[in-house]
């Protein structure tokens, strides 16, 4: 018959710790989470010593202001990317109360690259499911393309199909992969 071995807190209690040892444990804690805080908030150190002369509640107004100014920088450059991309947009959207349907037709640029081809699509709207994208690299395998790596991305209100085709030459070649595509893309 095995006898447990008496409790380290010597409370005589069922395994919950004593209050020293959970006070213990939470300090230990508290002084991790300052430290990585620390680690996190690098800011010069005081002119009066080291690091460690300042009080936990300094640092914490460190670190709360710091984030303020992360913050603020974050919605500066927020605002920047919104005026840039918008910048372009914004010339297409005033245009396009004229005519909606120019707007949105599709372009699509190619560059043949030898027996490679180099495809970018904008679309006039971005797609509500990934059909039209599908659609596009069907077409360039339908006509004879291996397409050998094809992604989209969504830029303000349009998005940009690139794929990228190796070329046979049979079946007419790049231009026939190119006349399919241009069907695949306006037939959205």
């Amino acid at each position: 018959m095995e006898i447990p071995p008496p409790s380290a807190g010597g409370g005589g209690g069922g395994g919950k710790p004593d209050r020293k040892t959970t006070e213990r444990i939470r300090r230990e804690q508290m002084n991790k989470l300052y430290s990585h805080l620390d680690s996190l908030v690098r800011s010069a150190p005081p002119t009066g010593g080291a690091a460690a002369a300042t009080t936990r509640p300094d640092r914490l107004g460190v670190a709360a202001e710091y984030i303020r100014q992360t913050q603020e920088r974050v919605d500066m450059l927020r605002e920047k990317k919104r005026e840039l991309t918008g910048g372009g947009g914004g010339g297409s959207s005033s245009s396009s109360g004229a005519g909606a349907a120019t707007a949105a037709a599709p372009e699509v640029e190619v560059q043949h690259l030898g027996s490679g081809l180099h495809a970018i699509l904008f679309t006039g709207a971005p797609p509500t499911d990934g059909a039209s994208f599908h659609r596009a690299v069907r077409a360039v395998e339908d006509a004879g393309g291996q397409v050998q790596n094809a992604h989209f991305s969504v830029a303000g209100a349009k998005a940009v199909y690139t794929i990228h085709a190796m070329i046979g030459d049979g079946y007419g070649g790049i231009e026939r992969v190119v006349q399919r595509l241009k069907e695949a893309i306006r037939s959205n």
